[in-house]
């Protein structure tokens, strides 16, 4: 038999295409003996080829899903073609969710021999999943908190109104000292109602999804607005706020509303990663800059927590991702905050 230097040729093309395949490659005999597998499986399994050499592909799966593996096995060698997701076991341990494509391939006589299988880990395409239910939750909530803001102003309306016709009635009292505490405790009730109040009319302009008119914004105003709004996580972690942006003397054109959820994003990001810790510290300032040629104010909020880890430094602003633990942050806020940010024509 001659083998010509062009068919040799696209062998071994093929043999380095299969070698370093981003996906795992594998092949297994009719006992589940695996007789052939790629450098992607080694990387991902943490085997070297020669133990994979010497394994059973049922040493690879998790002992709970063993039933579903034989099952599937047994399918395969009938159907022929099978795609399923299952899940692979690494030499520590690790589950890792895989798709796996596989084929099988017969003799002449129609009899099996072996399966090739193209195993794809997709452990990213189920976070991106788990990230667009956790927000579709989130929004979901938004509505929710925007229709319980509509429920909660009704009576708190008849709240303070009652408190004011109350504080009145106190003038006729003939007892000054018990008017005057009586006083006090309306003046408890008016703060309290008008702080629920307050919190209502934000949450209202926070969720709101309509686009907005840009108008004179002013930033110690949108910034004390955020603040207020994050106080909740602000306090719950302990963190020591040093706000030096004042009220009325710092202007931009743009949405309050829009810039606030900037600021409540930063504020609630640095509340978290300084959670726990001794001494925690949130500083806020700014400055005078230029940004494209053009006058502009810079403003800075600073932790300081642990920061940011280099690996994750460069992929901060992309979407769905999160440095945060599984199910406690969605990765979208800060990809919203650079949108927002460039829409005002800034820069974060």
């Amino acid at each position: 038999m001659r083998i010509s230097g062009c068919e040799v040729k696209n062998a071994e093309v093929f043999e380095t295409l299969l070698e370093n395949f981003p996906d795992m490659i594998h092949s297994i005999d009719e006992d589940g003996n695996i007789i052939f597998t790629n450098a992607t499986a080694e990387r991902l399994l943490g085997y070297t080829r020669e133990e994979l050499l010497s394994m059973n592909i049922r040493d690879l799966y998790p002992p709970e899903i063993l039933p579903m593996v034989e099952e599937g096995f047994s399918e395969l060698k009938v159907e022929g073609v099978k795609t399923v997701e299952s899940l692979l076991m690494t030499k520590d341990g690790l589950r890792v969710p895989v798709e796996i494509r596989s084929f099988s391939i017969y003799d002449d006589d129609g009899k099996f021999q072996r399966t090739f299988s193209i195993l794809r880990d997709i452990r990213q395409i189920k976070d991106l999943q788990d990230s667009l239910v956790h927000a579709g939750r989130l929004a979901a909530i938004g509505e929710l908190a925007s229709g319980i803001v509509h429920d909660i102003n009704n009576p708190l309306t008849v709240i303070l109104l009652s408190n004011e016709l109350q504080g009145r009635k106190l003038a006729t009292l003939e007892d000054k000292q018990l008017a005057e505490t009586l006083g006090r405790m309306t003046g408890d009730v008016r703060r309290a109602a008008e702080s629920i109040q307050k919190l209502c009319q934000h949450l209202r302009n926070f969720s709101r999804g309509t686009a907005e008119a840009k108008e004179r914004c002013d930033l110690g105003g949108t910034i004390s607005d955020a603040l207020f709004i994050a106080g909740s996580k602000v306090n719950h972690a302990g963190v020591c706020v040093d706000n030096k942006v004042q009220s009325g003397q710092y202007y931009v054109t743009g949405s309050p509303n829009r810039l606030e959820q900037v600021f409540v994003n930063l504020i609630t990001n640095a509340s978290d990663a300084m959670f726990e810790q001794s001494s925690a510290q949130l500083d806020i300032g700014i400055a005078e800059t230029t940004f494209d040629s053009r006058p502009c104010w810079k403003v800075t909020v600073a932790d300081n927590g642990p920061g940011i880890p280099g690996a994750a430094f460069d992929r901060i602003f992309n979407s769905f991702f999160t440095t945060k633990p599984k199910g406690e942050g969605t990765g979208l806020g800060l990809s919203i905050a650079r949108g927002v940010v460039e829409e005002h024509a800034g820069e974060i």
